[in-house]
């Protein structure tokens, strides 16, 4: 298998079958390999973000709608209890 200039730019830098041209290439391909990597970290870690951020938005909303429910309940309660207390003064 034919080494590619990216193996070349890292081994044989006095080869005489490398040209200073494909060194350089070689490197710059390199570099380019490593500025992806470090792009798709970038990228992975702003899907993380928003996904957090979505999930805390949701249970914050979650939350909420829990809160109104049980207010809710507890309003009927004391409803309630009111006319039973209500019920029980009438003879």
């Amino acid at each position: 298998m034919a080494e590619s200039l990216r193996e070349k730019s890292r081994r044989n830098w006095t080869n005489d079958n490398n040209t200073n041209e494909n060194i350089q290439l070689g490197c710059m391909l390199r570099i380019a390999d490593a500025s992806e990597k470090m792009a798709q970290r970038h990228t992975d870690l702003i899907d993380e973000r928003d996904r957090l951020s979505r999930y805390y938005r949701e249970r914050g909303e979650r939350i909420a709608r829990l809160e109104r429910q049980l207010s809710a309940a507890k309003g009927q309660i004391t409803k309630l209890k009111k006319q039973l207390a209500a019920a029980k003064e009438k003879p």
